[in-house]
């Protein structure tokens, strides 16, 4: 019981629901991403991971029909690029950086207003295995992009969860 006085007491609190969203508010759609750049599973991969970690947090449920969601969370993919970082030799590739900027919004479906509008920018790093280099393909390239999707859907959910408001 003193540890709980002293955690509050030093300003710690437990986790809970963000002030800005109304309690009416239980339920969001996310759809694939618009996707502008030549990664075509990106948008895909980014909405799936999204709908995961919300599902996680339960504090909106993800549903797959908008006429049945309260918020809407839109994104695009507007750039991808790849830039070699190391190399084994001249022209052989060890790591590269993949890079991604995009743009994601907060939505309430029944008004249509944007509740949350934000850049957002990310890139991994990852190994090209040299035996499994077949006819000029990139292995590790698919691997990055889910890990790629994975941390952007955690900072968009941290983004959202401890973004103060004022609506």
């Amino acid at each position: 019981m003193w540890f709980s006085f002293i955690l509050l007491g030093c300003g710690y609190s437990f986790y809970q629901r963000p002030l800005y969203l109304k309690e009416d508010w239980k339920t969001i759609y996310i759809p694939p991403w618009k996707n502008y750049s030549s990664e075509t599973s990106l948008g895909e991969y980014l909405s799936y991971y999204l709908r995961h970690k919300f599902a996680q947090g339960q504090f909106l449920l993800p549903v797959y029909d908008e006429e049945k969601a309260d918020l809407i969370l839109k994104g695009e993919v507007k750039k991808v690029y790849l830039d070699p970082i190391s190399y084994e030799t001249f022209l052989v590739t060890k790591e590269r950086k993949i890079s991604f900027e995009g743009e994601y919004q907060l939505i309430e479906r029944k008004t249509g207003k944007v509740i949350l509008k934000r850049p957002i920018s990310r890139y991994e790093i990852y190994r090209v295995a040299q035996q499994q280099v077949v006819n000029f393909l990139d292995p590790g390239r698919e691997e990055a992009l889910k890990l790629l999707s994975q941390d952007l859907a955690e900072i968009i959910l941290q983004d959202i969860m401890f973004n103060e408001l004022k609506l």
